[in-house]
C-alpha cells in the first residue's frame, strides 16, 4: 500500500512511555520536553547552555525522530537557574527533582500517533495489519541521512580505526553494532527462522535474539551460533573494531510486537496509534505493510 509519511510535522508524533516514581528531591532536575523538528541531541545542547552545565550533565533515555512532534524526559544535574528556557522548537511541559540521573533505556517504550496521507486509491488495510510479529531491524535513522553515518563508520574501520573524538567514536560504534545485528536478522529471515527459536538460541521475552557485537564469547550455540559466526566472518573488520574498543557482547530481540493498536481509515488517509518497546522503530514496522515515501521537510 503506497502513501506519504510526514507530509506535515504533526503527522508523526511520538511520546515516551515513562513510569518512574520521582523522589521529588535530589541534585537532578527532570524536565518533560515537547520538541518539534529538532533532534534529541540539539535539545540536549540547548538545555546545557540554558542551565549553565556541561553537556555530560544533561541526560536522556532515548533518541527521538527530528521530523516529528515528540515528548521525552531529560535530566539536568545541578542546574544553575530555575527558570525554564524559551525556545522556538521545544518547551518544557513538566519538571520535578530526582536523586538519580536519567540513563539510556530508562523508559519503557514509545507511543506513536502516525498519519499516512495520499494512500493509493481503493486500497484497504488487510486484517491483522501491524499485529506482528515484526522484524526488529534498526531503522535507517540509525545510519544517518542517506547512510552517511554508516559510510563514515566503515571508512573509519577501513583506515584501521584511527583516534577520533569520543562522541564520534560512540556514534560509529552504535552504527556498526546496528549493522551487524541487521545482518544477523536478515540471515535469519532468509532462513525463515527469525521469529521461531533455533537450537542454541538465547531468548529474550519469548523472542529469539541477535548480537549487539562486542568483546567476549557469543552466548548462543548450535545453529544460532553458526548464523552469527557466518555474519562475523563476512564483517570481520567491523566486529574486530567493536571488540577493540572494549564493548561487551549484548543481545537484542529479533522480533517486535505492537500494542495498544488502533487504526482509522478515511478516504486517502490512514491514522495509526500503537506502542512499541524501547529501541524499536515505527518506520520499520510501517514498512512491513506500507510502501511509504517520506515527504520533503
Amino acid at each position: 500500500m503506497v502513501g506519504t509519511l510526514r507530509d506535515q510535522l504533526a503527522d508523526f508524533q511520538v511520546f515516551e512511555v515513562f513510569d518512574r516514581v520521582f523522589s521529588g528531591h535530589g541534585e537532578h532536575l527532570y524536565v518533560l520536553v515537547e520538541k518539534q523538528d529538532l533532534n534529541t541531541k540539539d535539545v540536549q545542547s540547548a538545555l546545557a547552555r540554558h542551565y549553565g552545565v556541561s553537556l555530560v550533565d544533561v541526560s536522556y533515555s532515548g533518541l527521538k525522530d527530528k521530523r516529528s512532534i515528540a515528548r521525552q524526559w531529560f535530566s539536568i544535574r545541578l542546574p544553575k537557574t530555575a527558570q525554564r528556557p524559551i525556545h522556538k522548537h521545544f518547551s518544557i511541559l513538566e519538571e520535578t527533582k530526582h536523586d538519580r540521573k536519567l540513563r539510556p533505556g530508562d523508559h519503557q517504550g514509545n507511543l506513536f500517533h502516525i498519519r499516512i496521507r495520499n494512500v493509493s486509491k481503493g486500497a484497504t488495510l488487510a486484517p491483522g495489519v501491524l499485529q506482528g510479529p515484526l522484524p526488529n531491524y534498526f531503522g535507517p535513522q540509525r545510519f544517518g541521512y542517506r547512510g552517511n553515518n554508516l559510510h563514515r563508520a566503515l571508512d573509519w574501520v577501513s583506515k584501521s580505526s584511527p583516534r577520533v573524538k569520543r562522541g564520534v567514536r560512540a556514534l560509529y560504534m552504535s552504527v556498526l553494532r546496528s549493522l551487524v545485528f541487521n545482518e544477523v536478522l536478515a540471515s535469519r529471515i532468509r532462513g525463515d527462522t527469525w521469529c521461531t527459536p533455533l537450537s542454541g538460541d538465547v531468548p529474550l521475552e519469548h523472542s529469539p535474539t541477535g548480537p549487539l557485537w562486542g568483546r567476549g564469547r557469543l552466548s548462543t550455540s548450535g545453529k544460532a551460533l553458526a548464523v552469527e559466526r557466518r555474519v562475523q566472518r563476512e564483517n570481520e573488520a567491523v566486529c574486530n573494531a567493536l571488540e577493540w574498543v572494549g564493548l561487551k557482547q549484548e543481545r537484542r530481540a529479533l522480533v517486535m510486537h505492537t500494542s495498544e493498536l488502533a487504526i482509522q481509515q478515511e478516504d486517502d488517509t490512514i491514522e495509526l496509534r500503537f506502542s512499541l518497546p524501547k529501541g524499536s522503530y515505527a518506520t520499520v514496522a510501517l514498512n512491513e505493510y506500507f510502501d511509504v515515501k517520506e515527504a520533503r521537510a
